[in-house]
């Protein structure tokens, strides 16, 4: 796409994220303080805490932390490290709730934006608590619940989806982690966890007749009585005992799914529960439990840091005496501020975001979905529809993704792929832009129209302006590459700068774009807090356009895909604290949660299936083929945050929108400092260090010592006092000329390796004076959702040759191995046209009575490229007869060093692909047939029987198999694919060469010699066609025989392919245009 047509829309909505205390409320961290002095740490700690706002921060965010400053405040001793732990802590939690906008609990909140041509600016100080209660306490408190039969008697269940029979157990994949760790720094968590929050033992029972009937009677929501009953039924006999200590087990191990667990839409979970607790009969549990909530209630209305340590006391203690595992509150905080800015901040944006859409690297699989797309292709082929369940079982399928956790993957993580030409030539750019900065002393990159069509691949070389502004010396730009040719919606995190509210008000601010903090699918940033707003629905609204909007379409070939919002079970509990995101889709999938999966519009995990095509892999309805997006808008880390299944689906359903809206230096990464990049007034990337110098994670120095080396690489790299540090976007402002400031960042050094400084966003843009009230000027980001507008739609995707229809999934069919001898041959790609022809034709030759067919394709996969041969007939002949052969055969290409490795394994046909089950076989004579034309015309190549270039004979090919398919009306085939202009430039160039495969003899005219036995053999395979388009005409069915064919022709060169079908296109057009000028 032109970069004319990359343009975006903000939505005249937004959030403003703010932290509680102004810049000026961190100045008590500046004190020179001797952490290991009980006294000074005492004092210093007795002044932070002296304000009741922080105190209650504090308490809020990490209870462990309060407990420890009220200890210490009440002159408990504390030991020397323990000391200067809390010294530390105290002034990170004080430094985060006075520069990270990022919300959590009280330490920083959300307010709503509104846009008009004024700027209209009012901060005040009277915020709104939400509270509810933490998710691993509620947890735990309903964990204890299903542990009672009395109470669970009167629940409804339902049985885990995720669970599964293995031999003579039923297992389910992992166990869920009721707690996580409240450690130091800790920011809420999105489910990521540490290590040894990672664990993901399977647990399992015995799959008795007993557990198999109760497992089957909750296959929709039924009460635990209802399942009593059925067993009572069964088992007349069993004492009611045993019964009843069965059905507990079966809850309490998470095989049955209790009603008490609020769903994750659940934005007020603790009603869900007093309303369940209500309707099953437990009164006083459900009175308990709504006193609770009324407490929390009394919390909430009582102000920030006016003597409300009291009511979150008697909350927690009421907690507490229901459950006593840690009895901690979640806290959310809207802002006290009126915030309408001038509709030219929405104009910026979108500037903005065309410029990091613009400059941004190629969309790349994630490593681990490229390697698994592999792995699927090479075990089930293209457009078989596969349970996910079985998929995903290690023993039926190929097991989760590399690096999934919950079960954990046993895949090896596989590398990045090799960066396309595009990218290399985009990186060589931006080195050299910021060697040039570095060289020359320029602290800044502008970006102009110049530098930005040549990152995208569309510029001539740019000369260097007078700020290293130009791209390179060179010719030409970055080219290729796998861009989306429509942008996707985008969420924009940026710090909004401006010395006043005046200022802003006449244009005179600028945009710092958030490094690493943004989203591609809007309503991600804004979805959990959602609750908070007076219109919910404005989030929902945004949520689904996101999901519909053509730049996601696109990616799902026309918009077939239908969106439903995903209800699961995070495996760690606290991490639901960050998920709880509202219901905005009326389709619902619904993995390893309570949930009534009769309903039409709920689908669990045995309603879904995984299907590839040759780009991407995707998710189906298994009783439809209609092909389901998930929706989930969150920024929940799915690494440690999903059950497997869930986390595949929604990566599968991301594919092709990983990118967010940041700057990305690519292979400039690495570098131990790189340039602020300006593009009119938006900071796309503030200047960067790496703390790269070994002398900075020196623990055997003392703090003096350390402080003079940190001196001495500020002189080096010219480090700002002020800076803002961090891993990911968890950044904290730092002045490097505080004492205690130094020793955090020499602690955060300790622990992270890949610890980055920024320059502060006010330093970056134009200062903090926009936001203040009388505490002073608050620092603040402002998150925008924006979509591509409608120019951008118009622009056609990028062509698909092949076309798809949605696949079904039937009961798997019987598996006829023993009918079929399969063998991986391992070559270099250089001698497989050797071993076609010179050598398969004498293993052919071969062959015992009772193999009635054969065929071979050409393969690439991690271990190497490879022939496959497969073999069908009589088991009796194959196995006693044909193998040895076989084997002897290899044994002769290795003496000559033809072929390495070899390999016999099971061969799976592509039913759903070729037309299912009933057309295989005539599929599998096409591929017999079509393997036998190859051959020949291989063997005609060799000799120099043709000039014809090999993608231009795949076409003559092409042409000529149509043509057994659709007859006359063969061009239609053709041209119902968009035309590919990069590729139509090789038709025009080969166009003479190509013209006389227009005759009634298609292929004759492609050979000077030899044509009679090209001939016969595609007569052969045409007979074949005709017999299998009885069973189908399906058009993905004869482009998957048209791309095997070039598989056997030429290999898996896709560059080839591309041309092939463009030649075969080119003639389609020329064919229709001949017939339309002769009327």
């Amino acid at each position: 796409m032109s970069d004319d047509h990359v343009a975006f829309q903000a939505e005249p909505v937004g959030m403003l994220r703010v932290p509680l205390l102004s810049r000026a409320g961190a100045v008590g961290t500046y004190a020179d303080v001797d952490p290991r002095d009980p006294d000074q740490v005492r004092r210093y700690v007795d002044g932070l805490a002296a304000d009741e706002g922080v105190a209650e921060a504090l308490a809020v965010s990490s209870p462990s932390l309060s407990r420890s400053v009220e200890a210490v405040r009440g002159e408990v001793p504390l030991k020397p490290k323990a000391l200067r732990k809390l010294a530390l802590s105290a002034t990170r939690y004080v430094l985060r709730a006075a520069s990270r906008a990022t919300p959590f609990g009280l330490l920083a909140g959300v307010a709503p934006v509104a846009f008009a041509e004024d700027c209209r600016v009012r901060m005040g100080s009277a915020h709104r608590k939400a509270v509810r209660p933490d998710s691993a306490w509620l947890f735990g408190l309903i964990r204890g619940w299903e542990g009672d039969f009395a109470v669970v008697r009167k629940l409804r269940v339902v049985t885990n989806d995720l669970g599964c029979r293995r031999g003579q157990r039923w297992v389910l994949p992992f166990a869920s982690q009721p707690e996580e760790s409240d450690g130091d720094g800790s920011d809420g968590g999105t489910g990521a966890g540490g290590a040894g929050a990672m664990r993901a033992e399977e647990v399992s029972v015995r799959f008795t007749a007993a557990v198999r009937t109760a497992l089957h009677a909750a296959e929709h929501p039924r009460t635990v009585e209802d399942v009593l009953a059925v067993l009572d039924r069964a088992y007349p006999k069993v004492p009611a005992a045993a019964k009843e200590k069965l059905l507990l087990g079966l809850v309490r191990q998470d095989f049955l799914l209790t009603e008490l667990r609020p769903p994750l839409s659940e934005t007020d979970p603790l009603r869900h529960v007093v309303d369940t607790l209500k309707h099953a009969g437990e009164s006083d549990k459900a009175r308990e439990l709504a006193a609770l909530a009324d407490l929390h209630q009394d919390y909430a209305a009582q102000p920030i840091g006016t003597g409300g340590a009291a009511l979150r006391r008697k909350a927690v203690d009421a907690a507490n005496a229901l459950h006593s595992e840690d009895p901690s509150l979640h806290v959310d905080m809207r802002l006290d501020a009126d915030v309408t800015l001038p509709y030219e901040v929405l104009r910026e944006t979108e500037r903005a975001a065309a410029a990091l859409w613009r400059a941004a690297p190629d969309s790349v699989q994630p490593p681990h979905l490229r390697e698994y797309h592999g792995a699927f292709v090479e075990r089930y082929g293209t457009d078989q529809a596969v349970p996910l369940r079985d998929v995903l079982d290690p023993q039926a399928g190929i097991g989760p993704p590399a690096g999934y956790l919950h079960p954990r993957s046993e895949r090896r993580t596989p590398e990045r792929a090799e960066p396309s030409a595009r990218d290399r030539a985009r990186d060589s750019v931006l080195t050299e832009l910021a060697l040039a900065a570095l060289a020359s002393g320029d602290r800044e990159i502008s970006l102009d129209e110049g530098v930005l069509e040549w990152l995208g691949g569309r510029g001539p070389s740019v000369s260097s302006g007078p700020s290293g502004t130009g791209g390179p010396s060179g010719a030409g730009g970055p080219s290729g590459g796998d861009r989306a040719a429509v942008p996707g919606a985008l969420e924009v995190c940026a710090h909004l700068t401006a010395p006043s509210q005046e200022a802003l008000g006449r244009g005179d601010f600028a945009l710092v774009v958030s490094p690493g903090t943004g989203s591609f699918s809007p309503g991600s940033l804004l979805g959990r807090f959602a609750y908070l707003l007076d219109d919910q629905d404005v989030v929902g609204d945004l949520a689904r356009r996101s999901a519909e909007g053509p730049g996601n379409a696109d990616r799902t070939a026309g918009g077939g895909a239908v969106s439903a919002g995903l209800e699961f079970a995070p495996p760690l509990a606290r991490s639901v604290n960050v998920a709880r995101v509202g219901s905005f889709w009326p389709e619902r999938i619904a993995v390893g949660c309570f949930a009534d999966r009769s309903l039409p519009a709920v689908r669990g995990l045995g309603d879904l299936a995984l299907v590839a095509d040759l780009d991407r892999l995707y998710v189906v309805d298994a009783r439809t083929g209609q092909e389901i997006s998930a929706q989930f808008p969150s920024m929940l880390d799915l690494r440690g945050g999903a059950p497997a299944a869930v986390r595949l689906v929604l990566e599968v359903s991301r594919a092709g929108r990983e990118a967010r809206p940041v700057w990305m230096w690519g292979a400039a990464g690495s570098f131990p400092w790189l340039p602020r990049v300006r593009y009119g007034r938006t900071v796309l990337a503030p200047a960067r260090w790496r703390f790269s110098d070994p002398a900075l994670t020196d623990s055997s120095v003392d703090d003096a010592e350390w402080a003079r080396r940190l001196a001495t690489w500020r002189e080096r790299w010219h480090v700002p006092d002020r800076v803002a540090v961090g891993v990911g976007d968890r950044r904290t402002e730092l002045d490097l000329t505080a004492p205690l400031h130094r020793m955090l960042l020499r602690r955060e050094l300790a622990r992270h390796e890949d610890l980055l400084a920024y320059e502060t966003p006010e330093d970056a843009g134009a200062g903090a004076g926009w936001l203040t009230n009388e505490s002073g000027a608050f620092t603040s980001e402002l998150v925008l959702p924006l979509f591509p507008t409608a120019r951008a739609q118009k622009t056609p995707a990028a062509p698909r040759p092949r076309r798809r229809v949605f696949p079904s999934v039937a009961a798997p069919a019987p598996r006829h191995d023993r009918e079929w001898l399969y063998g991986k041959l391992y070559a270099s790609v250089n001698c497989h046209n050797q071993i076609l022809t010179e050598h398969l034709p004498r293993l052919l030759a071969e062959l015992p009575r009772g193999v009635d067919r054969w065929f071979f394709i050409r393969y690439a996969d991690t271990d190497g490229a490879q022939l496959r041969l497969r073999f069908h007939g009589e088991p009796s002949v194959l196995h006693p007869e044909l193998t040895p052969v076989f084997l002897d055969w290899v044994d002769q290409l290795r003496s000559v060093r033809l072929a390495g490795a070899f390999v016999l394994d099971g061969y799976e046909p592509e039913a759903a692909r070729y037309g299912g089950t009933e057309a295989m076989a005539a599929a599998e004579r096409v591929f017999h047939r079509d393997s036998v034309a190859v051959l020949e015309q291989l063997r005609l190549q060799t000799a120099g029987s043709t000039t014809v270039e090999p993608p231009v004979l795949a076409a003559a090919n092409y042409l000529d198999m149509v043509r057994r398919f659709h007859g006359g009306d063969w061009p239609g085939f053709h041209l119902a694919t968009p035309r590919d202009d990069e590729h139509h430039a090789y038709f025009r160039e080969h166009r003479a060469a190509a013209l006389p495969l227009l005759g009634n003899d298609v292929m004759a005219a492609a050979f000077r010699a030899g044509a009679a036995e090209v001939t016969v053999a595609c007569e052969a395979r045409a007979a074949a066609l005709r017999e299998y388009a009885a069973h189908t005409t399906r058009a993905s069915a004869v482009w998957s025989v048209l791309h095997m064919h070039h598989n056997r022709l030429i290999g898996t060169d896709r560059k080839q392919e591309q041309r092939s079908l463009a030649v075969s296109r080119g003639l389609a057009q020329v064919e229709q245009g001949r017939r339309r000028h002769l009327g």
